[in-house]
């Protein structure tokens, strides 16, 4: 198959046109701006601190995990007769009789819930807007996690080698925004249960990191993972493109009257056009990653096909926020892997420029009537509307309180006399309920994790793996870069979906070379 390809017409043509843009002015700029970036005293200071050894490996915090799976490990030896774990052998010696389950447990419990957490956004929509499970469908990701949990510690105690604590810095961060919540939670309490559930909807998926981060065995459960969230994201983007070929029927509100040149925005499974370019800016990276990776033509082709596809999906979904967040994201990749994509995106983003629905949307950005209509219901409407119930109630420090205002919670148990809405600002939404001092734990949690994000990058420079981080890494940024112009974090997959990606970036980056290389030596 290979052989076909890269003899083939296209194939030559491709290859021609790479050549060309090589040689062309725009490649020579940016080979000259990559020599120079290089040669520069910040990205020397930048390097050295990425590639520098960690502290974790010394800290307190590694010795107290590393004693907690030596005494686990000791209990599971102390506990291999009791009633409990011989009663859970035996309901997986049972469950292995059956041939369905026992195909489908190939992969073990383990592998099950990995891939259940890849594919966590398709499974949460057939729960809930195809079966219509409610009573389903709102607990199962809680009993994800449980079982998650349950499923690391019985790993530990009842497994047959010593296993790593896997602990990370990025643990701390995140370790680190969820007491401060606790803190903030404790000091705003306005009306118990709908603070909780506030509070809950912002923290409860944050677990999903711990879990993965210690949940993947080894590279085949990540590779598994990272390939069924592909596939996933390039099914959805094509039903994307084939809502846009057939101009499927949209609400009026989500274009304005004064945008002639759109007819339709795709949404696929998606609640609205944002949050499926939200998905779509998530995985294109990740994507061509994966091209970047593999070393069979065939599969690359693919893989640069998926990621085409799915930047299309962002393209139909009509999102100017996503827009921005998808070529933040390009830029960001195309810095860590390949400079010379910078031409290609130029290319990309000229070619776009020249649609008729693009112009409209970009255009009308800088009309009269958009500032009009962004002034009577738009963003600035909501942030400002925002800012003066924090003025009001002179709350700037800590906040209204977990699920007052601007988020779903808010909206579903309006029991104050605010003029309830969604902020459309994942950022201006915290500062609502949390004030500057949760706005700041926040901000400090996740640049931690990017600062952990890029080291991951760093340290993989000369393994095949770091394409895959640098994908990651830039689905990340472009989330939160888009999450300035929407709340993306309202919707439970979404911001479950960062968290298990965060999970993968941080068990590529710093354990799975050196577990592998562990593994090596005992062979």
């Amino acid at each position: 198959m290979s052989e076909l390809i890269t003899s083939s017409l296209i194939w030559r043509i491709c290859v021609a046109v790479g050549a060309w843009l090589r040689k062309s002015w725009l490649g020579r700029a940016v080979a000259c701006m990559g020599r120079l970036w290089r040669q520069s005293a910040i990205y020397c200071f930048f390097a050295r601190l990425l590639c520098s050894p960690g502290k974790i490996e010394s800290s307190g915090y590694k010795r107290l995990s590393d004693r907690i799976n030596v005494g686990l490990r000791r209990q599971g030896h102390l506990m291999q007769e009791s009633f409990f774990l011989g009663l859970w052998r035996q309901f997986c010696i049972t469950l292995r009789k059956s041939f369905f389950m026992e195909k489908l447990l190939s992969w073990g419990l383990t592998g099950i819930l990995l891939f259940i957490a890849a594919a966590y956004a398709p499974i949460d929509y057939l729960l809930r807007d195809v079966l219509c499970l409610t009573a389903v469908a709102s607990v199962w990701d809680e009993l994800l996690i449980l079982v998650c949990f349950v499923c690391v510690f019985l790993r530990r105690v009842d497994g047959d080698k010593r296993i790593s604590s896997r602990a990370n810095s990025v643990d701390l961060f995140l370790a680190f925004y969820l007491l401060a919540g606790l803190i903030l939670l404790y000091y705003t309490v306005r009306r118990l249960d709908v603070n909780i559930t506030g509070f809950r909807a912002s923290m409860q998926y944050i677990l999903l990191f711990f879990v993965i981060v210690r949940l993947i065995r080894d590279e085949r459960d990540f590779m598994m993972m990272y390939r069924v969230m592909i596939f996933i994201a390039f099914a959805i983007a094509l039903h994307g493109i084939w809502q846009f070929i057939i101009g499927v029927e949209i609400p009026s509100h989500w274009t304005d009257q004064a945008e002639a040149g759109v007819r339709t925005r795709v949404f696929s499974i998606f609640s609205n056009p944002n949050i499926m370019g939200a998905y779509m800016l998530l995985f294109a990276p990740m994507a061509i990653g994966m091209a970047y990776s593999c070393e069979d033509v065939a599969e690359k082709l693919f893989y640069w096909f998926c990621g085409i596809c799915m930047c299309l999906g962002c393209l139909f979904t009509m999102s100017r926020g996503a827009w921005m967040a998808l070529a933040v994201a390009a830029v960001l990749f195309s810095l860590i892997i390949d400079r010379k994509l910078f031409a290609l995106m130029m290319m990309g983003a000229v070619a776009a420029c020249f649609l008729p629905f693009v112009r409209s949307r970009i255009g009308y950005l800088f009309t009269d009537d958009f500032a009009v209509s962004n002034a009577r219901g738009g963003r600035a409407m909501r942030w400002a509307t925002a800012f003066g119930y924090l003025n009001r109630e002179v709350a700037w420090s800590l906040g209204l309180g977990y699920g007052m205002f601007g988020g779903a919670v808010a909206m579903q148990n309006q029991i104050s006399y605010y003029d309830y809405m969604y902020v459309d600002n994942y950022y201006v939404k915290t500062l609502t309920e949390n004030g500057i001092v949760g706005l700041s734990c926040l901000l400090v949690s996740l640049g931690g994790l990017l600062y952990n994000g890029a080291k991951a990058c760093a340290l993989t420079a000369r393994s095949p793996y770091k394409p895959l981080c640098a994908g990651m890494l830039a689905g990340l940024v472009g989330i939160l870069i888009h999450s300035f112009f929407e709340s993306l974090w309202e919707e439970p997959y979404m911001m479950a979906l960062f968290f298990i990606i965060a999970g993968m970036l941080v068990y590529a980056g710093f354990f799975l070379e050196k577990e592998k290389k562990e593994s090596m030596k005992h062979v």
